[in-house]
């Protein structure tokens, strides 16, 4: 059936679990750290599309079974390096977790205001259960040092594309929220192709002036929050492990 979970999805969500499993009981190997964190990256931006996606489908696009965006199978969901080749060299390199997939969506099918915005906040709230659900699983593994450093990154990764995801900028889903409800000169007066090339103008800034951008807001909202900022320094440390002596940015 064209809407079976993919096993590609499975694969990497196994292959996720396997990662976790072996920081818990193996050796301390901080590249699986690294490994870890990358694929629960991957399994949350497929969660992300596929919200976005079967949102689209309970509001009338009949499309979005036909184009396999239900199976969750990641490779429906990537188009090109700015949606997912350049955020994973954000978040491997820059530690800055950018948003990446996308789903094409026939928004003439789609009637009323309201609907066409859930379908763009469909993606940062599925964004946002996987950062609650992993940051419960974290707390509940505290004892084991290596996961729990590792669930704290993700979860902090998340937490990032989650605000980042909400900003009011074309491209984003934030900007696609109140889309609607702009007046027809503002929303034609944007190039088609605009959100590209906002995306990359963001991943540039992103990259070289994150720390300076993101840090004082993410840190404003984990000190709101009480999230522990010293476990997620040191699971972004063994992230990024070849950085090993340099030190921690976060925190």
């Amino acid at each position: 059936m064209k809407n079976e979970i993919s096993w590609l999805f499975i694969g990497l969500f196994a292959a996720f679990a396997a990662t976790g499993f072996v920081l818990a009981t193996g050796p301390d190997f901080a590249p699986l750290t690294f490994m870890c964190v990358l694929l629960g990256w991957v399994v949350s931006l497929c969660l992300h599309e596929y919200a976005h996606a079967a949102t689209a489908s309970r509001f009338g696009d009949y499309t979005v079974a036909g184009s396999g965006y239900l199976t969750l199978d990641p490779r429906h969901y990537f188009h090109g390096p700015t949606s997912l080749i350049l955020p994973v060299i954000a978040l491997a390199l820059g530690g800055i977790a950018l948003p990446g997939g996308a789903v094409m969506i026939r928004t003439d099918l789609v009637r009323k205001a309201w609907q066409h915005s859930a379908i763009a906040l469909a993606g940062p709230a599925a964004t946002l259960v996987c950062a609650v659900l992993v940051y419960i699983v974290a707390l509940s593994l505290a004892g084991l040092p290596e996961l729990f450093q590792a669930l704290m990154a993700l979860f902090f990764f998340l937490l990032m594309a989650f605000v980042l995801n909400m900003l009011p900028i074309p491209g984003l889903d934030g900007f696609a929220a109140i889309s609607p409800y702009l007046p027809e000169y503002v929303r034609r007066a944007i190039p088609p192709r605009a959100g590209v090339v906002i995306m990359i103008g963001l991943l540039l800034l992103v990259f070289f002036f994150g720390y300076r951008i993101i840090m004082p807001i993410m840190l404003a909202i984990t000190g709101f929050l009480g999230v522990d900022m010293t476990t997620v320094s040191s699971g972004l440390e063994r992230f990024q492990f070849w950085k090993s002596g340099s030190s921690a940015p976060y925190g």
